[in-house]
């Protein structure tokens, strides 16, 4: 048994060849059966020139997404006939969807610390700034006449005696 991938939520239009042979012709009826456990449904066909064209609405608000047995039947005045039978796969189309999330971040506050100058005689000048201060200060290191490097704790507590002051 052939398998057909069909829309379920979006309309489908199956065409069939159909050639009904006999002694005399006669009038016929074309129905798609979509059959499930628990129920049958039908859709009638229009038939032009050998041809029958059955068109399925959206089915979601029916059916599930699945595999359906489907069988095409052919009514000739008081004969019937099943020549096809396929199964069709129902699926949702592809939908993807996106949200914005906000985010907040927190401020963060910053110190840095430069040196400004180095004078082999005098002690050094530091410039010490903050963003949470609007004006940057200066102050002389209190250390021994030979420049030195300032290690991080240094630089911490100079900010920390300078934060006392103002």
């Amino acid at each position: 048994m052939s398998k057909i991938n069909l829309m379920i939520d979006e309309e489908n239009e199956l065409t069939f060849q159909v050639q009904i042979e006999g002694t005399r012709p006669g009038q016929a009826k074309c129905r798609l059966m979509i059959e499930s456990n628990d129920m049958s449904l039908a859709f009638g066909g229009a038939s032009s020139g050998g041809q029958v064209t059955v068109t399925l609405p959206p089915l979601d608000h029916i059916l599930k997404e699945g595999v359906y047995d489907m069988s095409l039947e052919v009514l000739v005045d008081d004969r019937y006939f099943e020549p096809l039978k396929v199964q069709g796969e129902f699926e949702k189309r592809l939908k993807v969807t996106a949200e914005s999330v906000k985010v907040k971040t927190k401020p963060t506050v910053r110190a840095t610390a430069t040196l400004l100058e180095t004078k082999t005689k005098e002690e050094p000048v530091i410039k010490v700034t903050s963003k949470s201060r609007s004006r940057p200060t200066s102050t002389p290191v209190t250390n021994s006449s030979s420049p030195k490097t300032l290690s991080d704790k240094d630089i911490r507590d100079l900010i920390s005696q300078l934060s006392r002051r103002g």
